[in-house]
């Protein structure tokens, strides 16, 4: 009934709804697009320290000046966040546009072993006050390969028009965050968006055309790949392994690989890149309204790979009384996205590998057919639809009581058409489908009470906050259809169970659908209490409630506190200085409803290569292993405490400022499979008890170092650092490790280490190997070790080399990281610069150890032996690798030891841009009455990077920190811009 009354509630009131900017950063962007067209006329020193006091100010805030970061043909408001605002890292595997992008606040607050668990630790971003919705990970479940979800894999967050951001605000506040609730609990980014304004009709057009370049690369062929493996069959091979020896390497007259290496000129190519958009709000103090359109193709150098984003957004805001005001925006997106042709994609899509013994072909004649083929034949159609807004009523019961109530909708689809022709797959056709949405409501009502007394000013809020989410999907994909010119999913002339034993007889139609869905009571109060602007003083209490908790532990009370102590008030100084002490206590989410069912388990009836195909052993339904794990009674809510203390400080008349947090976050409670007997059956039991705690200090720091003055040049600088230590506290049970997969959790350890062996080089003789001359060497699980084999530590001194021997190192998130960023003003020039980097962070080269595993690889025709047409290209340090004897049973060159622990810290310049306001010169000042900007301007991208990683980049890393040499490269960008207000 409640459903109901909210889907009617939203028929009547659509368009939807926002209202309202404030804060000193709406002052400081106006002001300086004011900058923009000032006239050349002397500045007095009230002007000047206005303009100083403000460029000082913003950025010691979590605020982003979005301004210059417009320049920039940024996709994602990740890209837009890096090197921004301190303790925001992001996390990029590949610059292919639409690919999900991990942005992280102040550390991992859950395990991240696989791409199923970034849920749990993502940041969620607010527009206009409205959480967007992230695709849930259900969808894996019916995935052999985690590599990407089943669809259109697009990231929600490339649908957000870089054009229309007003704002940009990362909330790390304990207080704040407490009165967002569980859906922040990650931390927020909170975007404003162009929205209607009073006064005189603005009209905008912005656009900029720009080209992504080719990168530098160097090819091999046969011949080099043949020299490589000559070292270990001549040194190790015996007279079987040579007679196995690759076909594709044997015949050096086979010009296909033994000729040219010039692929590149067919799989790399200047791409073009572009954006339009058109503005246009105006109104009055009784109505306004704002509406921006605009159309955006970013695209990549690689693989033909783009997105075509399409963007309506209108705004309008209504007082049709003093007392009474409605504000509502609606914003609609489409997103059109060309992906990667890689040959793992496909093979992880069909759930099937061919016989790879026999790559493709480096030659370009020969490649250039193979993508003619691809072009020709293949469907790959993905497209992503959004749709956002809310409805806001604002009604002043009394001067100082105001109620308003919010209703607000975020809805995410995603569609996938896919056919593979026979060709592609020896004589094997394949097709899918998938539909699959995200839909959240949130309907929200406040009653707000404000009392100015002398000195004194206090204010209380009670609200209610209701959400539903609903994530749905239905997939189908069918083999072997009658031939390649149907490609659709046409499922009818199946009459029996014979029909689907027909080699050839239609399409074999697999059908998978699941349905999840999450509902969130809040109830909260907020207490404000100021004395005359020195201290300040919050609370807030929240009572949460989540349908996917077991109903005895359904509801959640957590508590916040706040405090701000405004020392230059109190003492009368002449420069800021203030400090700020918040805790806040906050619910943890569970975006599934498994544990909330109470007892139960799961067996996996299908093929090991195939989890959704089921096998003949169906009594193991009825017996164990029960593959899921057994879930129980007493799961409770996990939830996460947030401690912080900020001093904010200013110097030299305000000129600059800075502002320094050092924080403690607790996430408390969290479900972990735990390990039980092994008769019983199950793969594990899942418990509460999980706990990471991240330490770490903010800061920023902001100020002119050469301040704005007359016809001179200006100069503003910006710094932001965040030193993080994430530490697993506690575990379910009171256990001290617990076994994630290849990695282990231990207690008191960073819970995103590597779980490694130790190298210590290579045995060269027999009498290095320990215990040879006693007649029993060292083993690995039971096979000796010989010469040719790795030099692993033998840790506990047992003589034996297995898992007890590993140890932890390293870490893929960050110690240090942040931005460096400067401005530079002269009359109507200025010049832009931002660079971001990274330390203490590392990296786990796995392409460097699937190129040296060859034999194994092959043999078990893995994913490992998957040999893309970009493989063919030295981007290895081959001088850095052992010889080793790649047939022994040891596995030598298997990725879990440091031997293929990389440092992957990095600083990059990762944009320059300069522009000129041409509306300064006296042509246009004369002939265009109207015209109030004209910025021209230029920008480079991915200028040049500094790191020790051999890999393409240390940035394209997978969320894992594992480095697979899939991730698209970031190239050189380069566009021209023109941006016209009138």
């Amino acid at each position: 009934m409640i459903r109901s009354l909210y889907y009617v509630f939203f028929l009547l009131i659509v368009p939807l709804v926002s209202w309202g900017k404030n804060s000193i950063d709406h002052v400081y962007f106006d002001y300086v697009l004011q900058q923009d067209t000032l006239e050349e006329e002397p500045l007095d020193s009230a002007d000047v320290a206005k303009i100083n006091t403000l460029n000082s100010k913003v950025l010691t805030t979590d605020s982003i000046n979005v301004l210059p970061l417009k320049n920039n043909p940024y996709l994602t408001v990740g890209e837009v966040l890096k090197g921004q605002a301190a303790g925001v890292y992001v996390q990029q595997p590949s610059a292919e546009p639409g690919t999900f992008q991990n942005i992280l606040v102040r550390g991992l607050s859950a395990v991240q072993f696989t791409n199923r668990d970034i849920n749990n630790n993502q940041a969620t971003i607010f527009v206009n006050g409205i959480p967007m919705g992230m695709e849930n990970s259900f969808a894996y479940d019916i995935q052999l390969y985690d590599y990407n979800r089943i669809g259109p894999a697009t990231d929600f967050a490339s649908s957000i028009d870089m054009a229309s951001i007003e704002s940009i605000e990362v909330i790390k506040d304990p207080v704040r965050l407490a009165e967002l609730g569980p859906l922040a609990v990650n931390g927020a980014i909170w975007i404003t968006t162009f929205g209607g304004k009073t006064g005189e009709s603005e009209i905008s057009v912005n656009g900029y055309y720009g080209v992504n370049t080719k990168p530098a690369v160097t090819p091999f062929n046969a011949e080099y790949e043949d020299l490589f493996r000559q070292n270990f069959y001549s040194k190790y091979g015996t007279a079987d392994d040579k007679l196995k020896y690759p076909g594709y390497l044997s015949d050096s007259t086979n010009s296909n690989y033994y000729g040219s290496s010039d692929w590149q000129d067919v799989y790399y190519s200047t791409a073009s890149l572009y954006t339009l958009d058109l503005s246009l709000r105006g109104g009055s103090d009784r109505a306004n309204f704002g509406f921006l359109g605009s159309h955006t193709k970013s695209a990549l150098s690689s693989d033909e790979t783009n997105l075509k984003r399409y963007n309506a957004l209108f705004n309008i805001n209504m007082l049709p009384f003093k007392w009474f005001s409605v504000s509502s925006v609606i914003n609609a997106r489409r997103l059109e996205r060309d992906r990667n042709s890689n040959l793992r994609d496909r093979y992880t899509e069909m759930a099937y590998l061919p016989d790879l013994s026999t790559p493709l072909a480096p030659n370009k004649s020969v490649y250039e057919r193979y993508m003619d083929f691809y072009r020709n034949d293949v469907v790959d159609d993905n497209v992503t639809n959004h749709v956002q807004g809310n409805i806001r009523l604002s009604l002043d019961i009394l001067s100082d009581l105001n109620f308003s109530s919010t209703f607000s909708l975020d809805y995410n689809e995603g569609i996938r058409d896919l056919f593979y022709p026979s060709g592609l797959m020896e004589t094997i056709n394949y097709m899918s489908t998938y539909y699959g949405y995200t839909q959240r409501f949130i309907f929200s009502n406040k009653l707000a009470y404000k009392h100015q007394l002398d000195r004194n000013h206090f204010s209380a809020v009670v609200g209610t906050d209701y959400s539903e989410d609903l994530f749905r999907y239905n997939f189908a994909r069918a083999y072997d259809g009658p031939n390649d010119y149907i490609k659709l999913n046409v499922v009818n002339g199946r009459r029996n169970e014979a029909d689907y034993l027909e080699p050839r007889g239609g399409l074999r139609v697999l059908r998978y659908l699941n349905k999840e869905q999450f509902h969130l009571h809040s109830i909260y109060g907020k207490l404000g209490y100021s004395f005359d602007n020195v201290l300040e003083l919050s609370s807030v209490l929240r009572w949460d409630g989540s349908s996917t908790v077991q109903r005895d532990s359904r509801w959640l009370f957590t508590p916040s506190a706040g405090a701000k102590w405004n020392i230059d008030k109190q003492f009368d100084l002449k420069n800021i200085f203030n400090v700020n002490l918040g805790y806040s206590r906050i619910g943890k989410p569970v975006y599934t409803s498994r544990y909330a069912a109470g007892p139960q388990y799961d067996a996996k009836l299908g093929w090991s290569q195939d989890p959704t195909v089921s096998s003949y052993f169906g009594y193991a339904g009825i017996s164990r292993p029960y593959s899921h794990g057994w879930t129980g009674y007493g799961l409770e809510w996990a939830y996460s405490d947030k401690l912080e203390l900020t001093l904010n400080n200013s110097f030299f008349n305000e000129r600059l400022s800075t502002s320094i947090s050092l924080y403690q976050r607790e996430d408390n409670d969290q479900i972990a499979l735990t390990p039980v007997p092994l008769e019983f059956g199950y793969t594990g039991e899942y418990k509460n008890g999980l706990s990471v705690r991240n330490q770490g200090l903010d800061a920023t720091i902001n100020g002119f170092i050469l301040p704005v003055s007359d016809g001179k040049v200006s100069w503003f600088t910006s710094l932001n650092l965040n030193l993080n230590r994430n530490e697993l506290t506690a575990l379910p049970g009171g256990i001290s490790e617990l076994y994630e997969g290849n990695r282990l959790l231990r207690v008191g350890e960073s819970i995103d280490r590597f779980w490694l062996f130790q190298n210590a080089g290579i045995y060269q003789t027999a009498a290095e190997i320990p215990g040879s001359t006693e007649g029993s060497p060292l083993n690995n699980n039971g096979v000796p070790f010989e010469v040719g084999d790795a030099r692993w530590i033998d840790q506990n001194k047992d003589n034996i080399i297995n898992d007890e021997d590993k140890v932890l190192q390293g870490r893929f998130t960050p110690q240090f990281y942040g931005g460096f960023n400067h401005t530079l003003t002269y009359k109507g020039f200025d010049v832009n610069l931002a660079f971001t980097y990274a330390l203490g962070v590392n990296a786990l080269n796995q392409r460097a150890s699937y190129r040296y595993d060859f034999v194994n690889n092959e043999d078990n025709n893995t994913m490992g032996a998957v040999r893309e047409i970009f493989h063919w290209q030295q981007d290895l340090d081959i001088d850095k690798y052992p010889v080793y004897n790649v047939w022994s049973g040891t596995n030598p060159y298997r990725v879990d030891q440091d031997l293929f622990l990389e440092d992957a810290s990095y600083l990059k310049l990762r944009s320059a841009s300069l522009g000129y306001d041409l509306s300064r010169l006296a042509y246009f000042k004369s002939n265009i009455k109207t015209l109030r900007r004209a910025y021209l301007y230029v920008t480079a991208n991915n200028i040049f990077t500094l790191t020790k990683f051999t890999g393409n980049d240390p940035e394209l890393v997978n969320f894992n920190g594992v480095y697979d040499g899939y991730g698209l490269p970031l190239t050189k960008t380069f566009t021209l811009g023109l941006k016209l207000d009138l």
